[in-house]
């Protein structure tokens, strides 16, 4: 199957879960389901997934993938730029990760973070970020507090800007230095 075909199928497979995750408990929501909404075989379903929770994983990963290959056409942000930019890409996709928290599915979200904290561990080039590689709780450390701030402003403030919400980020930084 072509890489387009692919693309397609998963993004209609995505698009579905989605869609059901909007008027069911994720509970609730099957396989057949998923598949009926898509429009697509149970085989084709599972030539992708292995069950609902990797729609969600792959959903993550190539939004991340997104963010991260636009971060890579500049590589040379600030740390601040850097982060202006992940809360511009996270304010695009809020209503996917309200659905996940509507869907008591948080912890999937949380556990993207911890491995998407890793890769930018390694490969963001502010200074900064390149001095915490070695450190074991870095990574715990910063997907926690990231996911704890999007978690609050999502749920508390949406209607801040990314650029409010990356200026409280730094202010609370500089207050600790």
């Amino acid at each position: 199957m072509n890489k387009k075909k692919k693309i397609a199928k998963t993004d209609s497979i995505s698009l579905a879960v989605y869609m059901l995750m909007n008027r069911l408990n994720y509970e609730d929501i099957s396989v057949k389901e998923i598949c009926e909404k898509a429009q697509i075989s149970r085989m084709t379903f599972y030539r992708y997934y292995n069950n609902k929770d990797d729609v969600f994983r792959t959903y993550c990963d190539d939004r991340f993938n997104e963010f991260f290959s636009e971060y890579l056409e500049n590589p040379n942000l600030s740390l601040k730029e850097f982060t202006l930019s992940m809360f511009a890409f996270i304010k695009k996709h809020a209503k996917s990760i309200m659905v996940l928290k509507k869907a008591h599915r948080e912890q999937m979200f949380m556990d993207q973070l911890n491995s998407y904290a890793k890769f930018i561990l390694w490969n963001v080039k502010d200074a900064r970020i390149q001095s915490l590689k070695n450190n074991p709780l870095a990574v715990p450390f910063l997907s926690g507090a990231l996911f704890n701030v999007i978690m609050h402003w999502l749920e508390h403030d949406p209607d801040q800007t990314p650029e409010q919400i990356n200026n409280l980020l730094f202010d609370l930084a500089s207050d600790l230095h």
